[in-house]
């Protein structure tokens, strides 16, 4: 099955802690006067207390945090401590991600055994718990560092917290298919992706599904009875005559939506074909991202042969929501899913470079054309990036609506392989979010931008860029370096977010913002 971001939940159990004193009699431990000494008055109050804070709570839950049914616990002023708490307790943490604890004087150290008993839960603590907070955060930090512990000052922080918690699940629930063809970790034209796959699942718990690049190329064609010649005589998920059927009907909506055509009809059916078999491998391998080796497969001269890129599989993929690089870069993947996972919006990726102006002149172009360096130079030359490669989606600004777009051809003398276009001409002045992981996990750049306009949309190949503007290009330079060139990019401004990430995983960021 694949599981996409959306689908995934962060489920949230809160826990109700309260002292109910047994007797009518006042002093350090119990103030009022009148009913409120009176014995079955502390049940009224917790309730009350209970009432409003879970209210506060649900306010400020995210979207994709799930609160479930509470767990009520606490003592009297017996000072119990029963086993059947601790039972309570840990069959409501049996499918809980997280713990929400509203306490109170004279229960803050059921918190502090929580944390020692339940050492994988993450914990928060109310900002309406009075002075327990700040208390038991320091005694149990002291007693274990490492302990995940949360004390929001106020419900905006803790909603923020939440949805990085979420966006953390949603890392550790990818499951990344790579169709390699040397070997499983990088690729001849990808060496800054992860370097140690291991490393990189203990760090920030993505795990890698690896097939053969063949095999999967094999599945392009409708299975034969006695297999395929690199898996003779197995079982295999070649496309199936419904899926070429699925296909033609898929690339003549999508020919049809255009506002230019360049590549022949088959060669569109070509790549959704791609696309359609990628989506059937991810579903059998419960993968949820994916990626493939473009020269390294390339020179095998079979895309040649079948007449298809991969191009159009990454650009649907992102479409709908999936995270998908060119290149064999799972570290662009897993980049592409911290965006989605923080913003519910569809990513782009490509060679994410500055245009530096030196001396009244632009160097480091590549695919800018005359004409566009000419309008950039009069304009405003300075602080300038790019991001390029083919595999923009229709739906940047929109998951559920699609802007202008082209379909061209990537091979250009023979005029095969269905690559989209984007006009980011039409999205000018949107603001952007980039960011890329360093290739040992340890480090999350970000980056913040507002688009200029877009270039290459006329031509075929590898091209088609986004043009935008940082506050500082140097800033952005030396950031960008330790994690690297294939960014991933989305539209508004989640920087915020995306430093809670690198927060709750640990890890260190590098913003430019």
């Amino acid at each position: 099955m694949i599981k996409k971001a959306c689908d995934i939940e962060l489920k949230v159990r809160p826990v109700l802690l309260g002292m109910e004193h047994r007797y009518f009699y006042e002093g350090p431990c119990r103030f009022g006067k009148g009913e409120a000494l009176e014995v079955g008055y502390d049940k009224l109050g917790n309730e009350q207390l209970f009432d409003a804070f879970l209210t506060s709570l649900q306010a400020c839950l995210p979207a994709g945090v799930k609160l479930l049914e509470p767990v009520r616990c606490g003592r009297t002023d017996n000072w119990e401590n029963k086993e059947a708490v601790w039972e309570d307790l840990r069959v409501g943490m049996q499918d809980a991600d997280a713990a929400f604890f509203f306490s109170n004087i004279a229960v803050d150290d059921i918190d502090v055994e929580f944390a020692e008993r339940f050492k994988d839960v993450p914990m928060f603590i109310s900002p309406s718990s009075s002075f327990s907070p700040t208390s038991i955060f320091a005694a149990v930090k002291a007693k274990n560092p490492d302990r995940e512990i949360y004390i929001p000052i106020n419900w905006t922080e803790a909603g923020e917290i939440l949805a990085a918690l979420r966006a953390r699940k949603i890392i550790r629930s990818t499951n990344i298919l790579l169709a390699s063809r040397f070997n499983s970790d990088s690729s001849y034209s990808s060496v800054d992706t992860f370097s140690n796959h291991d490393a990189v699942t203990a760090k920030l718990g993505v795990h890698f599904r690896y097939i053969n690049a063949h095999e999967l190329l094999d599945d392009m064609y409708p299975a034969a009875p006695e297999g395929n010649h690199t898996t003779p005589g197995r079982k295999t998920w070649n496309i199936t005559p419904e899926e070429l059927a699925e296909a033609e009907r898929i690339a003549d909506e999508m020919i049809g939506g255009a506002e230019e055509v360049e590549v022949d009809r088959q060669y569109v059916i070509n790549s959704v074909k791609a696309w359609l078999l990628v989506r059937k491998m991810m579903d059998e391998k419960d993968c949820n991202g994916f990626t493939i080796p473009c020269p390294d497969v390339c020179s095998t001269r079979r895309l040649n042969e079948m007449r298809f890129t991969f191009c159009l599989a990454h650009s649907l993929n992102m479409e709908s929501g999936i995270p998908s690089s060119c290149e064999f870069d799972a570290n662009a993947v897993l980049s592409q899913q911290a965006l989605i996972a923080v913003s519910n919006r569809r990513p782009y990726m490509g060679n994410t470079s500055p245009v530096p102006y030196e001396n009244g002149d632009f160097i480091r172009i590549f695919g800018l054309s005359e004409g566009r360096l000419a309008k950039l130079k009069a304009e405003d030359p300075e602080n300038l990036y790019f991001m390029q490669h083919s595999v923009p989606n229709r739906c940047f600004r929109d998951p559920n609506k699609k802007g202008k777009y082209a379909l061209r051809h990537f091979a250009y003398e023979q005029k095969w392989g269905a690559v989209l276009r984007y006009d980011f001409e039409q999205d000018a002045g949107q603001t952007v979010t980039v960011c890329r992981f360093s290739p040992d996990g340890g480090k999350l750049f970000v980056g913040r931008g507002t688009i200029i306009g877009g270039d290459a949309y006329d031509l075929n190949n590898c091209n088609g860029l986004v043009i935008f503007r940082v506050k500082d290009q140097t800033d952005f330079w030396n950031k960008q370096k330790w994690c690297g060139d294939h960014c991933a990019l989305v539209y508004g401004d989640y920087t915020k977010e995306l430093a809670r990430l690198a927060e709750v995983f640990g890890i260190e960021l590098l913003a430019s913002i």
